[in-house]
């Protein structure tokens, strides 16, 4: 081999040598990169794992170390307990009323839900003074809640409330401080601003309670923003939770004798109801709360609003410089904190949200007239005359009756046509019916043997017995509001003494019978009394018993055997004259079969 050539032979092992060298380097760098990455990747998990365990931004973290129930004061007991009765009234006021719905319950059973639940509470604010009384309660609630659902148990409810109570108690106070302070800064000044025209409501008693109720928090010194809050306070610390009813004749009364509005008579019923009772629902917090702040001068309204769940809620709107803000009491009651008010609901504007939307604020707005009368000419003015006396009746409401006071006494011998007058205000509709009824469409007899229409009538009754019948007569405008005269009439011969007929009504089962007497030519009520005079049941007189019907003149003869005795009765009857009438009538033997 040359020497070139030789050489060459050696660079090129040189050159192969030094290439493998440089592929080994590669490999060791590769591979220490790879392990790099892994090993980032090992501490970056194990990093995340950790942050994991971290609480977030906003987040509650429980703590094992918060006291357990029998460990706090009674006090303390007592608000958790009532903060978890809260919770359950919350709860059963946002359910659905519907019997044929199994996820809703009947109307009845969510009254006594929520009035147990209340009373529950009243124990817990007055009878409470030592442990043995709050397990008494205990035990009590614990019952009733698992007859109302088996997988609900104060154990689980007192569990939740303690571990949170020490986790919230400092977010609460400082969430509470954040928002009275802030709905306070600004509706303070709005409320300030407002003008006033203080008015009461007319019903004298409603007043006097207002009254009362202003001059025990506020004071001349006071702002208007200082007096608004002392009320709302006062209306939420004195209230409890109970729903209500409005009753019909209640607000017709109101509405006929003070001439309110139908929507003013309802707010007057319900704050009434709720001062004296301090007990009511939204209804009576929210007219409480209108009638309270109007009396200071703010105009304020009851406005109708839908929850989110379907159900009814009415609030307070207050408008204050052309702007409306909301004044929530009940939902305030609802929200409070071991005792203490949230202010959520205290003066919020319509951009703020709420867990409800209104119906329709105009419309309530509307219908409401600050407790101002109706003019005269809104009234349905009738009377009638009869027997030569003249009663007379107005009515605002759609239906009055007007009971005559009366028995008026008709000698139907010498007077056997008797004639009603009417005289009305405007063109109506009226006929006359026997016997209480007030469906127009039942006629016994009119003019013409129709319904008349017309401002001024007279009807005629023809009797020619002695009875004693109701009749009514019925009045109803164009605008479908009716009174109802109803008149007792005594139809009598004058120159027959007045009697009694007493016989036997019923035989029913064997140890009892029926009687009953009839009064003729009685002059006004009849009074009866009725005893077994004569038997021979060896038991004697003294052992059959003598009972009131369901009318009057109507007996029932019991202990007795009227199979194998007889038994000899004696009615007396007394009317408003004072004459005295009586009657004898006998019980008959009869085979068991008959």
């Amino acid at each position: 081999m040359s020497k070139n050539k030789k050489n060459v032979k050696l660079e090129e092992n040189r050159q192969e040598k030094k290439h493998i060298i440089n592929k080994k380097y590669v490999f060791i760098i590769v591979g220490i990169v790879l392990i790099l990455i892994v090993v980032a990747v090992v501490f970056f998990l194990n990093k995340e794992d950790k942050v994991s365990d971290l609480p977030k931004e906003n987040e509650i973290v429980e703590e094992d170390n918060t006291p357990v129930f029998e460990e706090k004061t009674i006090d303390e007991q007592k608000n958790i307990l009532l903060d978890i009765l809260n919770q359950e009234i919350a709860k059963y006021e946002e359910m659905c009323i519907d019997s044929d719905n199994s996820e809703c319950i009947t109307e009845e059973k969510k009254i006594e839900i929520l009035n147990t639940f209340n009373s529950f509470k009243e124990r817990l604010d007055g009878e409470v003074v030592n442990e043995e009384d709050i397990d008494k309660i205990k035990q009590e609630l614990n019952d009733y809640l698992v007859t109302l659902d088996p997988e609900t148990k104060l154990g689980d409810l007192i569990t939740d409330e303690t571990k949170k109570e020490e986790n919230n108690t400092a977010s609460e106070n400082e969430e509470s401080n954040e928002n009275s302070s802030s709905v306070a800064s600004g509706i303070e000044g709005i409320l300030n601003s407002a003008k006033l025209n203080p008015i009461k409501t007319g019903y004298t008693s409603l007043d006097n309670q207002v009254s009362s109720v202003i001059n025990s928090v506020t004071n001349s010194s006071m702002s208007t923003y200082e007096k608004v809050k002392a009320l709302y306070d006062w209306v939420i610390n004195n209230m409890s939770y109970q729903i209500g009813f409005v009753i019909g004749e209640e607000i017709d009364s109101l509405m006929n004798t003070y001439g309110f509005y139908e929507r003013d008579a309802i707010q007057v019923f319900l704050a009434e109801n709720g001062f004296g009772t301090k007990r009511g629902s939204c209804d009576n917090y929210s007219a409480m709360f209108m009638i309270l702040t109007r009396r200071i001068g703010l105009d304020s309204y009851v406005v109708s609003a839908r929850n989110n769940d379907g159900s009814g809620h009415t609030t307070v709107n207050i408008k204050i410089n052309g702007k409306w803000y909301n004044f929530d009491p009940q939902r305030e009651d609802n929200s409070k904190k071991n005792g203490k008010i949230m202010y959520y609901a205290f003066g919020e504007d319509d951009s703020d949200s709420k867990p409800y939307t209104y119906l329709n604020r105009n419309s309530d707005v509307a219908a409401f007239h600050k407790f101002n009368k109706q003019p005269e000419s809104n009234y349905l003015n009738a009377s009638i005359t009869v027997a030569g006396k003249t009663y007379k009746a107005k009515t605002l409401v759609q239906k009055y009756n007007l009971t005559v006071p009366e028995i008026i006494e008709i000698d139907y011998v010498n007077n056997p046509n008797t004639v009603i007058k009417l005289e009305v205000d405007r063109n109506v509709t009226y006929m006359w019916t026997r016997g209480g009824y007030t469906n127009l469409d039942w006629e016994h007899s009119s003019i013409d043997g129709k319904a008349t229409t017309s401002s001024y009538g007279e009807i005629t009754i023809n009797q020619t017995y002695s009875a004693k019948y109701d009749y009514t007569v019925h009045v109803v405008d164009a605008e479908g509001r009716e009174i109802n005269f109803i008149i007792h009439f005594n139809f009598r011969d004058a120159s027959k003494a007045f009697s009694i007929d007493a016989g036997v009504s019923a035989y029913e089962e064997i140890d009892h019978f029926d009687i009953n007497a009839r009064g003729f030519d009685a002059i006004g009520d009849i009074t009866y009394t009725a005893k077994v005079i004569d038997t021979n049941d060896p038991k004697g007189v003294s052992a059959i018993t003598v009972t009131p019907g369901w009318y009057n003149g109507d007996f029932r003869i019991g202990n007795t055997d009227w199979t194998k005795y007889w038994y000899k009765i004696e009615v007396t009857a007394t009317d408003s004259a004072g004459n005295v009438a009586t009657d004898t009538c006998e019980s008959y033997i009869h085979d068991k079969t008959w």
